[in-house]
């Protein structure tokens, strides 16, 4: 079974970073059928297509399904050649790349060879350097891509095509956009890590200040797992606004600290937006409606064996003290009758009760 890849213009996705001239979709992916990969894309010189953002999905993923070690066991490699051989040459190629690919491709070999050389004939048919193209299909710099060709000629499975020494017209590559200031070396990294309605997001990581990643949370049966991940240019450094994906940039990403981290976020926010919609959008004014309000917030905490008072302090942005004296107010009135009674600590111990 073949890889299947779509191949999408830039409209509607250059307000990503890294998908400037659009992006490629691969599904059906050996070793990952079930995963879907959305590849940006951007424009190098020559009018050569470099990956510079990924995203890997999972529709309908269960827990455990999109983990670190998940991501790691991805044939990185492979993917990116198949989103570079379909932006710059076709999707068919890329298809018939992908049908002769090993799982380590190693220079050398005649499989190797003739996939090298499939290559050579679609770029030469497109009129690009074919050298370039190599390069950029693989990753690699030019040096190793002479020796690539140079072994094909020896075994008789590339000629001496004409084309081979000529460049198609230099083009320049996309510069749009704001190119941010560098970084001023003293500074250090804030790890910032923000949720919003696409998940949590995080940036400048320790050793990783050039890249953001991002997670996407699915639930089941009151469980926050991951159902993708992306990795994409940090546009307020100057190194990640210019920088390409490459397999060795995925290899050594911190995906334990990026998955850690994000799953920690999504479950409080998952725990945080169920509450809001128990308890509505909260009410300012004092009264018989707001103390029901902060009476179904305790018995929701309650429900889910955590602390009422920090609940009612995130969702009023009040003080502890606040959320104290509101669940005085409500059981003087009668609408609370439940308390909260932590449970023991790991020596046997029952912890001392928050407030009232």
């Amino acid at each position: 079974m073949w890889v299947s890849v779509t191949l999408y213009d830039k409209e509607g996705s250059s307000e990503r970073p890294g998908a400037e001239a659009g992006h490629a979709e691969i599904s059906g992916l050996e070793g990952a059928r079930t995963a879907v990969f959305t590849v940006g894309l951007r424009r190098t010189e020559y009018g050569i297509h470099r990956p510079a953002a990924l995203r890997l999905r999972v529709p309908g993923a269960r827990p455990g399904r999109v983990t670190a070690k998940a991501v790691r066991a991805v044939d990185w490699e492979r993917v990116l050649a198949i989103a570079t051989t379909a932006a710059t040459v076709s999707t068919r190629a890329a298809e018939q790349l992908d049908a002769g690919w090993t799982r380590r491709p190693r220079g050398g070999s005649r499989d190797f060879c003739l996939l090298v050389a499939a290559v050579y004939a679609h770029a030469v048919a497109r009129h690009l350097p074919p050298r370039h193209v190599i390069a950029a299909v693989w990753g690699r710099g030019v040096d190793t891509v002479d020796n690539w060709l140079a072994e094909a000629r020896r075994r008789q499975v590339l000629g001496q095509d004409p084309l081979s020494s000529r460049h198609g017209p230099r083009t320049e590559p996309d510069r749009r956009g704001v190119t941010p200031l560098p970084r001023p070396p003293h500074q250090p990294s804030s790890s910032q890590t923000t949720v919003g309605t696409n998940g949590a997001t995080l940036r400048d990581l320790p050793d990783c200040p050039d890249w953001s990643f991002r997670i996407e949370p699915g639930a089941r049966e009151g469980n926050v797992f991951v159902r993708g991940w992306a990795i994409e240019p940090d546009i307020t450094h100057a190194g990640g606004w210019r920088t390409h994906l490459t397999a060795k940039a995925l290899v050594t990403a911190p995906l334990d600290d990026v998955f850690a981290r994000g799953l920690a976020v999504l479950q409080g926010n998952l725990y945080l937006t169920t509450a809001s919609g128990v308890v509505g959008e909260p009410m300012r004014i004092r009264g018989p409606d707001h103390l029901r309000q902060v009476t179904d917030a305790y018995l929701f905490a309650l429900a889910q064996e955590q602390p009422p008072l920090p609940l009612i302090c995130t969702l009023w942005n009040v003080s502890y003290g606040t959320a104290s004296s509101w669940t005085s107010k409500a059981r003087r009135a009668g609408v609370l009758t439940a308390r909260y009674k932590p449970l023991p600590d790991r020596w046997g111990r029952s912890r001392r009760p928050e407030g009232p």
